[in-house]
């Protein structure tokens, strides 16, 4: 992932994360808030409600009494039903027709929702409900019976609602008349209620308190002053749900707004950052595919001491390839020395021989001398000649010369080298199949099938020396035909090229000979180690020179199904920092990370 993209995500993350801490936190503070305004209304309403109705009740308790003691409608009222035995029916109609205007406009200036006149029986003698009159209520005879005092509750009837009940009564001379009052609850609440924006209602006796939902916050309140009265306080949750879907898209809103604006940030701050960076890896490719030089660091004090950190490192492995190349060149003039020394010193031996012999038989007079002297001298010009041509060998491998790069296409070279070298061998046997992926192959019935064979995958053009590859692979190639030729009858060779990361490819040359023997595998690259009869042991050396020289790697192992396996990487840009390429080689171990096929 690209640092610009780390950007965007780690900004963007950020600003989400934030955003929803913050928007969460704001939510449940703002949730908590408007329940703890719905619990204080409902406190406050509820202290507003005791308040009322006190005052009400202290209103109620000293408004009849006077009436009963002092009011003339209710003496009169009483002396007419005195007169009447204290049976209702038998008054006179006149006077309770009086009556019965009379206690409705009482009722009105005493703001009395209702008011009854009543006899000692229970009988309604005068109401402001005139379809009242004349009907017998047990309970207000019980009523009228009892002191009067504080109101109480009187509980609300059916479709009706619950009230404040007060009374008075007159009895003389064994005839008992009373007022009974009332105010309705409802209105109260309904005022205080509006008030303070909380919907009270008077609870029904024997009705389940109702419960808090997800529409509306409910609680029951208990007035101890009003023994039996409970009033049902709610408020509706409408307005915390819109105050919530409000701040909610204030959020999505705030959210999105950060949200664009870290993007913009972390765009900006991407392209400050990575702007410098690419140049400098830019700097730095140029530098490996070519020679090194310094690198310059631009867009702040880490990637100046990045690019002075990269510096130092380049000059520090131009200094080391320095080195190494001295020493390389040394350990070669060893190794040459006592190559040279080793090939030279074996046809000294019957030169030796063959010199000491003529001397004695000259000194004997033997007349063997002039038949050995042929002999003699045949063996000593052969040894010589011998010589010679390791000087020449040797002469044409420290004369190698530096690869000479140009962009070439590494499939066209190998797709040559196994065209020279596909056709079958006069006296080999063939196949009736033909090839499938070779270079030189034929098809049809009774085609001889190629000995060598190329699978090519597509690969970029590489920087290299066209003849010396051409050198490598001819060589690898002839050592795996001879060295299957040696064992089977249908010697092949296989060829494969494929594309490696970080922009390297990788040839890939197999046999199905018998592989090499384990011992020569320590000494397969060294000059002059051959298990040939006839061969200089110069061929693979030259090889690892060539491939070292333009920057690669030559492995051996040995194939899972028998033969030999040949493996070669190169870097596509060419050899990497090197002006020019090194005079010499070593034998060096295969790196760790070198790839398998």
């Amino acid at each position: 992932m690209s640092l610009a993209a780390r950007l965007l995500l780690a900004f963007g993350l950020v600003a989400i994360i934030a955003t929803a801490f913050v928007g969460l936190t704001l939510r449940e503070a703002s949730r908590e808030i408007i329940e703890g305004d719905f619990a204080e209304r409902i406190d406050a309403a509820h202290a507003g409600v005791r308040q009322q109705l006190a005052w009400e009740a202290d209103a109620l308790r000293d408004l009849l009494p006077p009436l009963c003691r002092h009011d003339t409608f209710v003496d009169k009222a009483h002396v007419e039903l005195e007169r009447a035995k204290g049976d209702p029916d038998a008054m006179e109609p006149g006077s309770r027709i009086a009556l019965q205007r009379l206690v409705p406009s009482q009722a009105k200036a005493l703001r009395l929702d209702e008011l009854s006149l009543v006899a000692g029986d229970g009988s309604v003698l005068a109401a402001e409900d005139a379809a009242r009159i004349g009907a017998r209520d047990p309970r207000l005879a019980e009523l009228i019976q009892a002191p009067g005092g504080a109101p109480r509750l009187r509980p609300a009837k059916a479709g009706g609602e619950p009230s404040l009940e007060v009374h008075c009564a007159l009895s003389n001379h064994g005839v008992t008349i009373g007022l009974v009052g009332s105010r309705r609850i409802g209105p109260v609440l309904a005022r205080i209620g509006e008030a303070y924006h909380v919907r009270l209602t008077a609870a029904r006796q024997g009705e389940l308190a109702p419960r808090s939902s997800e529409s509306e916050v409910v609680r029951v309140l208990h007035f101890t002053e009003i023994p039996g009265l409970d009033v049902v306080a709610s408020v509706p949750r409408d307005p915390l749900r819109q105050a919530l879907a409000r701040l909610d898209r204030a959020i999505a809103l705030t959210g999105a707004t950060v949200l664009a604006i870290a993007v913009a940030m972390a765009v900006v701050l991407a392209r400050s950052l990575s702007r410098p960076l690419v140049a400098l890896a830019r700097e730095t490719r140029e530098v490996m595919s070519g020679a090194p030089r310094r690198v310059e660091g631009r867009g702040g004090r880490e990637i100046a001491d990045l690019a002075a950190a990269f510096n130092a490192t380049i000059d520090e492995l131009a200094a080391m390839r320095k080195r190494l190349a001295a020493t390389e060149r040394i350990a070669a003039r060893r190794e040459v020395a006592r190559q040279i020394a080793h090939e030279i010193k074996n046809p000294l031996a019957p030169i030796r021989a063959a010199v000491e012999t003529l001397r004695r038989l000259r000194q004997r007079d033997d007349p063997a001398f002039d038949d050995y002297f042929a002999e003699a001298t045949s063996t000593v010009l052969n040894e010589v000649h011998r010589i010679a041509n390791i000087v020449t060998e040797f002469t044409q491998f420290a004369r190698l010369p530096p690869p000479n790069l140009t962009p070439i296409d590494l499939v066209a070279v190998a797709r040559g080298v196994v065209t020279l070298h596909a056709a079958p061998a006069s006296g080999e046997a063939t196949s009736g199949a033909g090839s499938t992926s070779g270079a030189g192959s034929t098809s049809g019935a009774g085609a001889p099938s190629p000995r060598v064979e190329l699978v090519a995958d597509p690969i970029p053009e590489v920087s290299a020396d066209r003849d010396q590859l051409i050198q490598v692979l001819t060589n690898l190639v002839q050592n795996g035909l001879d060295a299957a030729s040696a064992v089977r009858r249908d010697p092949r060779v296989s060829v494969t090229i494929g594309p490696l990361p970080n922009d390297r490819v990788r040839i890939v040359v197999r046999d199905n000979g018998p592989g090499v023997a384990e011992e020569m595998v320590s000494r397969l690259f060294e000059p002059y180690a051959t298990s040939k009869d006839k061969g200089t042991g110069l061929g693979l050396a030259i090889a690892q020179r060539i491939v070292f020289e333009h920057g690669g790697e030559i492995t051996y192992r040995k194939a899972k199904k028998g033969g030999a396996v040949f493996e070669i990487w190169l870097p596509v840009a060419g050899p990497p920092l090197l002006e020019k390429p090194l005079g010499d080689t070593t034998v060096r171990p295969r790196p760790p990370d070198a790839p398998r096929s």
